[in-house]
């Protein structure tokens, strides 16, 4: 079982995304924005983030990076997987998301699988 903090600040995209990780049989956190998201995860130990771009206080791109930072100054060697979930589907998007330090990109609506395939990138075991 993996712990996933979703970073979404659109709760019908909260509860579809929940169902789908706990379907997967996983625990998941939600931070309704990316400050909240960057909180949770320098408070709590997790394994996975999902990460909305477009969020109000501190989009997905500014949290990842910071994250990244943390990493580097305060990390073990360890890089926690962060797979982008957006609506922005244009190749420039996706080249954005990885140069935040994204690890993976997922376009909005996605299908439960579609999902479970990017986990699986990171943690063959769950597919």
């Amino acid at each position: 079982m993996l712990k996933v903090l979703l970073v979404e600040d659109n709760e019908l995209n909260q509860k579809f995304a929940m169902a789908v990780v706990r379907k997967l049989g996983h625990e998941v956190d939600v931070a309704e924005n990316g400050r909240i998201g960057l909180d949770k995860y320098l408070s709590k130990s997790y394994d996975l983030i999902l990460m909305d771009i477009q969020m109000p206080e501190m989009n997905g791109i500014e949290a990842t990076k910071a994250i990244r930072k943390h990493e580097q100054q305060y990390g073990d060697g360890k890089r926690i997987p962060i797979i982008a979930i957006t609506a922005f589907v244009m190749e420039h998007d996706k080249k954005n998301c990885i140069e935040a330090g994204m690890d993976e990109f997922l376009a909005k609506p996605y299908k439960p699988l579609e999902l479970q395939q990017k986990v699986s990138v990171f943690f063959p075991e769950t597919a």
